[in-house]
């Protein structure tokens, strides 16, 4: 009887886990403003102001986003909670939905109506979960307009409000924008994806992966470029490489960004090599990043043209193990 309740909850912790890892697998991606913007709801405010009245304060706040490309929509006042400005952000881009701004004060006001204190929180972009659903283009257009608009914004608070400031805060924005992020990997547009796959595996090939065909649609949202990277040369066989690209594309049919990343475990099981091959697994590890930093190198020298705009290249991250390293031990689990 123990036993079957045993195999019973065991076969549904691993049911569980298996709908936890669908769910995962499901959830769309963050989004491109996500690695732009992440101020999120910290507990502390960005701001508190005293000896201002709150009609100065109020006006102040929607002075410094209308000067930032900003139009109020609305100011909601609710008794014993946070008033919320409300504002659209105004561009040139034609696009749809445009991102809505919540800016939240909580105010604090004596007989007078002055505030003691009215404290200034972080912007909220409340439709963040549908920009996010756009096209990545679309995002990153976007993202260079509404993130350096906010940051502005609060520059403008922070040097207009200087007087009226709480000498028991310090003004708590830190700018946001940090340059352009890709929401995948590097990023190129104006090349058709055959042509892309084409140069990428050369330059794979030329660095001494050796490629591994594999089916996909020449308009597939992703694209895997399998390659094994020998172990003991001359012999069959080696470690497990791929290159993934993510697409998008223009009226032309060109990309409009298509995204590559590299995807492989450093930790997969190898081979053994053998006694002729013990020499050649001592240089394993040595001989694979230079072979991937080489075939970076070369994709950086023949496709830069094509990054797209306002975006750089970048170079992988180093390992977080060499290859070949014994897969480390799971971490157990903490029962609380």
């Amino acid at each position: 009887m123990i036993a079957s309740g045993i195999r019973k909850a065991a076969i549904g912790g691993f049911c569980l886990l298996v709908g936890l890892l669908a769910f995962a697998q499901m959830r769309p991606s963050e989004g491109v403003l996500n690695s732009s913007y992440r101020v999120g709801k910290p507990s502390f405010p960005a701001a508190a102001y005293r000896n201002i009245s709150v009609a100065e304060f109020r006006s102040m706040v929607r002075k410094a986003f209308q000067a930032s490309g900003f139009s109020l929509v609305s100011i909601d006042e609710q008794k014993n909670k946070s008033t919320i400005v409300k504002f659209n952000f105004n561009s040139d881009l034609k696009m749809a939905p445009k991102p809505e701004i919540l800016v939240s004060t909580d105010e604090l006001l004596d007989d007078k109506r002055r505030c003691n204190p009215c404290f200034l929180r972080f912007a909220e972009i409340k439709n963040a979960a549908e920009i996010a659903a756009l096209p990545w283009m679309t995002q990153y257009d976007q993202n260079a307009l509404l993130v350096p608009a906010i940051d502005k914004a609060y520059s403008t608070l922070e040097s207009s409000g200087r007087e009226h400031l709480d000498p028991a805060f310090k003004f708590n924005y830190k700018p946001q924008w940090a340059g352009e992020k890709n929401l995948f990997g590097n990023s190129f547009v104006g090349i058709s994806l055959p042509s892309l796959k084409e140069r990428v595996v050369r330059a794979y090939r030329d660095a001494g992966f050796i490629p591994v065909e594999s089916d996909a649609s020449p308009k597939s949202p992703e694209l895997a470029l399998a390659f094994n990277f020998p172990l003991d040369p001359p012999k069959d066989g080696g470690a497990i490489y791929k290159v993934l690209i993510r697409s998008q594309y223009d009226a032309d049919g060109n990309c409009y960004p298509c995204e590559l990343t590299e995807q492989y475990d450093p930790y997969q099981q190898l081979p053994p090599p053998g006694l002729s091959g013990l020499l050649s697994r001592a240089t394993l590890d040595s001989r694979f990043t230079a072979a991937r930093n080489a075939a970076y190198e070369s994709v950086r020298i023949d496709l830069e043209r094509n990054l797209r705009p306002r975006s750089g290249f970048s170079m992988p991250a180093k390992p977080e193990a060499a290859l070949g390293t014994p897969r480390p031990p799971p971490r157990p689990v903490v029962v609380t």
